[in-house]
């Protein structure tokens, strides 16, 4: 965890905006490795162990991650004046739990690893189509927040800019694949990575220059109130850039399909298509303005009887087309989702 990224944190507790910190040793002289982070508010702390801030509370906290991280630090935790009772804070049951079980077992199963998902001709495809256009967008030096990173699918796609990235997701074992996936590497990008919520932000307002959300609204139990977010943490100026499974036509063939040849594992939630409806809602009364076009008029499963390079040639291909005909036009697979936060609302 990088030393510099600590200020845009706020405590995911009780909203405190200045967290404190302590570091029991160093990958560089530039990141923690091993360390806490707490409210001096609340006293609510979070462990940083192999790079990874865990900033989740509740009943998305991980019981026996943080009672063995105590044992093994408790006499420099009780010096700083913390306490194990302040682990975790207010405890609940909702749908982010289940997402949180889901993307673990995801991390590591017999079935469908998401390292082999994201690597499906199909997606591979898919994922160049959007983040072709959005790299081009994004200015050196600018601070992007990947909400929901998983194990970096759609952080990597920024990685040999020159930026600073936060990605966090509500998967410990998706993240600490993301930090292992990073530290392999020699990117031009820094990055950060930790285990939060994406229902709450547990970062500053105005921190960031653009916030990407790649297929994760879906799964969460209120889309709107994350969008929210979204706005209260860009700065002015600041771009979002999303996509998400869209209200298409054509969308009962597609369920058709997976019923019969699943391709990947969904857990969505109880949103599991975003519309532009939904997003008009979400972002009334805000200064985001924001546009939409549809991708993806091609089924994933014939995609995928294709080599890689086939399979972008006949995305690009089909997208243009799709987007040409007015019948076709708005019933894309995917909804891809372009806002910027203005001046004023």
């Amino acid at each position: 965890m990088r030393y510099d990224s600590i200020s845009l944190f706020q405590c995911p507790v009780c909203n405190f905006l200045d967290l404190e910190h302590f570091t029991f040793s160093e990958f560089s002289p530039q990141e923690i490795d091993e360390g806490v982070v707490w409210c001096g508010n609340c006293n609510s702390w979070f462990p940083v162990e192999g790079g990874l801030l865990d900033l989740l509370t509740g009943n998305l906290s991980y019981t026996q991650d943080r009672q063995n991280f105590w044992q093994k630090y408790s006499v420099q935790l009780e010096k700083i004046g913390l306490s194990p009772i302040k682990m975790v804070g207010e405890s609940r049951k909702d749908l982010q739990t289940v997402q949180q079980s889901h993307f673990d077992w995801y991390a590591n199963n017999e079935l469908q690893t998401y390292s082999a998902y994201e690597k499906q001709p199909f997606w591979k495809a898919t994922d160049r189509l959007a983040f072709d256009l959005w790299r081009k967008d994004v200015v050196p030096g600018g601070w992007l927040l990947d909400v929901g990173c998983a194990e970096g699918r759609s952080t990597f796609n920024f990685m040999d800019l020159d930026i600073n990235i936060v990605g966090f997701d509500v998967s410990k074992l998706l993240v600490r694949q993301a930090i292992s996936r990073y530290r392999a590497g020699n990117y031009k990008a820094k990055a950060v990575f930790c285990a939060a919520d994406a229902s709450r932000f547990p970062f500053k307002s105005s921190s960031f220059n653009y916030v990407l959300i790649y297929g994760v609204l879906h799964h969460l139990p209120e889309p709107i109130f994350t969008c929210k977010e979204v706005v209260r943490v860009l700065k002015i100026d600041g771009k979002y850039f999303g996509s998400e499974n869209n209200q298409s036509a054509f969308r009962v063939v597609f369920d058709l399909m997976q019923r019969l040849t699943p391709l990947w594992h969904e857990e969505a939630g109880p949103e599991a298509l975003i519309s532009s409806k939904m997003l008009s809602e979400a972002f009334k009364d805000t200064n985001m303005e924001w546009t939409t076009y549809t991708s993806v008029f091609a089924p994933p499963h014939l995609v995928n009887l294709f080599s890689q390079k086939m399979a972008d040639w006949f995305l690009t291909i089909t997208d243009r087309f799709g987007r040409a005909v007015p019948v076709l036009r708005n019933n894309g697979g995917l909804i891809v989702i372009n806002g910027i936060k203005s001046e004023r609302k």
